[in-house]
């Protein structure tokens, strides 16, 4: 007698699991279509973000010297856009990297900006420590509530946009930038 209930609540809970497994069949194709539709431009080799060929979104940020800097006020500038935190070592390794780019082509067309996620930092103070330390003169944004780096997707740090003049990405990199790269797309024309 006490085994008829169990094995009523076994052969229920097969049929509640197969209904529900036959179900999600049936509707995941039509939800798999919809997704990437919806996000076609933000999906790239199964990578999320913006891709080469969209335009970078509008943002304005505080820098670390309290200055407030807008990616519009870039245009007709080529721009390296970087999502970096003081917690990340390929972070730590690009930085010098990207100040003697910096210090090369800043007179060239070429503006950097660093967007540390400072939600993810210790405070503000560990951030100007680490600033300092290593002489970077190249504004430092501080996006303080993760706004930017959702809007760009960056999930993976570093993560870094090359966008041209017209504000159009032309490249993005997952991992630290190499000084060739950053060179190569400094000489471009646009």
């Amino acid at each position: 007698m006490k085994i008829r209930p169990f094995i009523i609540v076994l052969i229920l809970l097969g049929l509640i699991g197969l209904a529900l497994w036959t179900s999600k069949q049936e509707t995941g194709p039509t939800k798999q279509t919809a997704s990437k539709s919806t996000f076609s431009t933000v999906q790239q080799n199964g990578r999320t973000g913006l891709k080469p060929g969209n335009k970078v979104p509008d943002f304005t940020m505080t820098a670390l010297n309290g200055q407030k800097i807008s990616i519009q006020d870039l245009r007709g500038q080529k721009v390296i856009l970087n999502f970096w935190a003081t917690w990340c070592p390929p972070c730590r390794k690009e930085m010098p990297d990207m100040q003697k780019i910096f210090s090369t082509y800043e007179d060239k067309n070429l503006s950097i900006l660093a967007v540390n996620l400072r939600y993810t930092e210790k405070s503000t103070d560990s951030v100007s420590a680490f600033v300092k330390e290593r002489n970077v003169a190249f504004p430092i944004l501080l996006d303080q509530d993760g706004r930017v780096s959702k809007k760009f997707q960056a999930v993976s740090l570093p993560t870094s946009y090359l966008i041209d003049s017209r504000g159009i990405i032309q490249k993005k990199i997952i991992g630290p930038l190499s000084q060739d790269l950053m060179r190569e797309f400094a000489k471009k024309a646009k």
